[in-house]
């Protein structure tokens, strides 16, 4: 107030992609594959998550400076694709074309979350945001980059 300052919080759900999190499931799970190492999947991988591509997020950021005018004084938003999809499908999409991929499927752990699922319909109605990446190729996109690095 007096500084007379727009303040926007921004909430992220499981982002992925080139030079991503190398704690989140994507780039663990590739890393796992490439050293020829046990991945664990908690919860049987009974979980899903709003995967949202890297490329989407840089796009409802940029929509947001564009649209800066109409922001509250404080406003948030959530920086998702509100699509939530199984966990075992991105693994098993993941893991389709590569040989000696070693799983093991664990019970629930005490901390984690069955389900996150953000509402982007915010974000969109300022940005006009329509479309988003496929979730599969922007997988692929992942899957090839990481094989093309030394992450």
């Amino acid at each position: 107030n007096n500084f007379n300052m727009k303040l926007v919080g921004l909430r992220f759900f499981t982002v992925f992609g080139p030079w991503g999190r190398p704690d989140m499931l994507v780039l663990k799970l590739l890393d796992k594959i490439k050293n020829k190492k046990t991945f664990y999947i908690n919860n049987f991988g009974n979980h899903s998550r709003d995967f949202t591509y890297i490329d989407d997020v840089i796009d409802m950021i940029m929509g947001l400076f564009s649209k800066y005018k109409k922001i509250k004084k404080f406003d948030y938003f959530n920086i998702c694709s509100n699509n939530p999809i199984s966990l075992m499908e991105i693994i098993n999409h993941i893991i389709k074309n590569s040989k000696g991929a070693k799983l093991k499927k664990i019970k629930f752990q005490k901390a984690d979350v069955f389900k996150t699922h953000g509402s982007n319909k915010k974000i969109l109605k300022i940005t006009k945001l329509k479309k988003f990446s496929n979730i599969f190729e922007s997988l692929d996109k992942t899957v090839d980059w990481h094989k093309r690095v030394d992450y």
